[in-house]
C-alpha cells in the first residue's frame, strides 16, 4: 500500500514490465501552509471564508472549521483564533511532466522556512490589508507541510488500455507473485476513497491466491 515511487525500489526483483509501467507514474509535490490566526475578522468583514487568486504565493486559502467532537461544537467565530490553510502547487507550463515534478520538488525542499513565511505574510497583506489584516499582530504561527510526492500526474494513457496493450496502472494491478499493489495512484489521484478501493482490490487479489 506504499506509494509507487517507493514500491519500485522495495521490490528488488520487480519485472521490467512493471518498472516500465512505474516510469509513467510522475508524482507532483504539494505544500500546505497552515497559518495560526488570533482572529479572522478581516475575512468575515469581506463576507468570505476562502479566497482564490491568479498570482502570488499559492492559489487559494480557506479558514479551517474547528474540530467538533461529541458535545464539543465550537462556533466558527471570526473574533476567535482560527487556522488558515494555503495550498501551493508548483507547475512550470511548457516543461515536460518529468522535468516539472523534479524542478518542483527541488523548489519545495530547497526554499527556506523564512522565505515561505515572507511570501505568506506578503500574500495575506496583499489580499486582506484593506479589510484590517495586520500580519504582525494577527499571525501567531505558521506550519509548513511539504509533500514531496503528493499527487500522481495522470498523463495520457496512464489509466485506460489501448489497442497496444494494458495501461501502466493495469499492468501494476496484475500483481507480482504473492505481491499485490494497492496504492491510490492506480486510480489516477490520491484521496482516502481511491486508497480504500485499491486496498480492497489488492486484498481480494491476495485472498484469491489462497
Amino acid at each position: 500500500a506504499s506509494g509507487g515511487w517507493v514500491n519500485k525500489h522495495v521490490v528488488g526483483d520487480l519485472p521490467d514490465t512493471f518498472r516500465d509501467a512505474y516510469k509513467h507514474l510522475h508524482h507532483a509535490p504539494f505544500l500546505v501552509a497552515n497559518v495560526a490566526l488570533s482572529n479572522w475578522r478581516f475575512m468575515y468583514d469581506l463576507g468570505i471564508t476562502a479566497a482564490r487568486w491568479q498570482d502570488g504565493f499559492g492559489s487559494a486559502c480557506n479558514i479551517r472549521q474547528p474540530m467538533m467532537v461529541g458535545r464539543h461544537q465550537p462556533a466558527l467565530d471570526p473574533d476567535k483564533p482560527a487556522g488558515l490553510s494555503f495550498y501551493v502547487s508548483f507547475e512550470t507550463p511548457g516543461l515536460p511532466i518529468a522535468a516539472q515534478v523534479t524542478k518542483a520538488r527541488a523548489e519545495l525542499f530547497y526554499t527556506s522556512y523564512a522565505e515561505y513565511e515572507k511570501q505568506i505574510r506578503e500574500q495575506m497583506t496583499k489580499l486582506f490589508s484593506a479589510s484590517g489584516f495586520d500580519h504582525k499582530k494577527d499571525i501567531h504561527g505558521i506550519i509548513l507541510n511539504r509533500w514531496g510526492h503528493a499527487y500522481v500526474v495522470p498523463t495520457p494513457g496512464l489509466i485506460f488500455d489501448t489497442a497496444k496493450g494494458l495501461s501502466p496502472t493495469n499492468v501494476i494491478k496484475q500483481g507480482f507473485g504473492r505481491i499485490a499493489f494497492g496504492h491510490s495512484e492506480l486510480e489516477g489521484f490520491q484521496h482516502w476513497g481511491p486508497a480504500a478501493d485499491q486496498g480492497r482490490r489488492a486484498m481480494q487479489q491476495i485472498l484469491d491466491l489462497i
